[in-house]
């Protein structure tokens, strides 16, 4: 029997029409329900580079501190001058930078609109300071660095929280490279 051109779709015609459709939204679920756990993971480990990152960028500061350049703090605050770069191609300037808990979150920021403020790395517990602020003393952990020091702390650490846990100390060597760079120079 031959089909008439203006008569419509057939039955069969219809049902393999609604499979593909069906076979087409199956396929397209799957991909973006995909997407959404991907996206999740993301956005979970996000936080975590984020804080690995101000982690990072606070030992630099420190490390990059000069030898004469002046750190004080407390068991809640510090405040240090340190060398940063301000892209491109320029020549470091001596930058104040103060770490606090500021709300509870230890937050890192530069008083010149060079760097601005890093990103919180976790929830403030201690600050501590190693050494003698007189040359000659007894080195001792100490919850403050006064003033008036003669000389830097040998090591900062600081102590805080994640949102779950405790994280590892950041034990930092204050003016690293430039106590380095002067035991290079006595060096035969």
């Amino acid at each position: 029997m031959k089909r008439k051109p203006k008569a419509g779709v057939t039955l069969l015609e219809l049902l393999i029409a609604l499979w593909v459709m069906a076979a087409a939204a199956m396929i397209l679920s799957s991909t973006l329900g995909l997407v959404g756990r991907a996206l999740a993971r993301v956005g979970a480990v996000s936080h975590e580079v984020e804080a690995m990152t101000a982690r990072l960028m606070l030992r630099r500061w420190l490390e990059a501190m000069p030898l004469r350049a002046r750190l004080t703090g407390n068991d809640s605050a510090m405040t240090f001058g340190t060398l940063i770069d301000e892209p491109p191609l320029t020549v470091a300037r001596l930058t104040e930078v103060l770490v606090s808990g500021d709300g509870g979150a230890v937050r890192a920021s530069a008083a010149e609109a060079v760097v601005a403020e890093l990103a919180p790395v976790g929830v403030l517990l201690a600050l501590r300071y190693y050494g003698s602020p007189v040359p000659g003393n007894q080195p001792e952990w100490r919850s403050d660095w006064p003033v008036n020091a003669e000389q830097l702390p040998d090591l900062v650490q600081i102590s805080y929280a994640d949102r779950d846990s405790v994280l590892p100390p950041l034990t930092v060597m204050p003016a690293r490279l430039a106590r380095q760079s002067e035991m290079s120079l006595s060096s035969p």
